[in-house]
């Protein structure tokens, strides 16, 4: 029986024609309730070494990360592309500059049709959206 809506996985399936998922990078970031800008310690729910997958840790390169992360997943889930999630932190809590060749870089894999960036609404302004316009 079909479901009555049509599920993001559903959706990105229909629009690239294959599975699609996720696969988790850690680039080192922080954000302004870790580093002292606003708190220390970060918040209550932000233990991110209880939900980042193994292969995904800052002590990695990039490279190494999604490498590790899409053999992975293309074996557990059969995924034949791939949405790299800067996930662990505030992932816009940086210069503009630099946050663009990251993203940039992470476009240029075989099998990447995106990127999804975690983030904070105090941590986003004019000048990041217009960079990621530019993506």
């Amino acid at each position: 029986m079909r479901a009555r809506y049509n599920s993001y996985h559903d959706y990105l399936k229909e629009r690239f024609g294959c599975r699609v998922n996720k696969v988790s990078v850690d680039m080192g970031f922080t954000c302004p309730n870790r580093d002292g800008s606003l708190a220390r310690g970060g918040c209550v729910y932000c233990n991110n070494d209880s939900f980042v997958p193994p292969y995904a840790r800052a002590r990695f390169t990039m490279h190494d990360q999604l490498t590790r992360g899409m053999e992975y997943l293309s074996g557990r889930f059969k995924a034949k592309k791939f949405i790299v999630y800067f996930q662990a932190y505030t992932n816009t809590y940086g210069g503009v500059n630099e946050l663009e060749r990251m993203y940039r870089e992470a476009l240029k894999y075989d099998g990447v049709v995106g990127i999804a960036v975690g983030t904070r609404s105090d941590c986003i302004d004019e000048e990041k959206l217009d960079m990621f316009e530019r993506l």
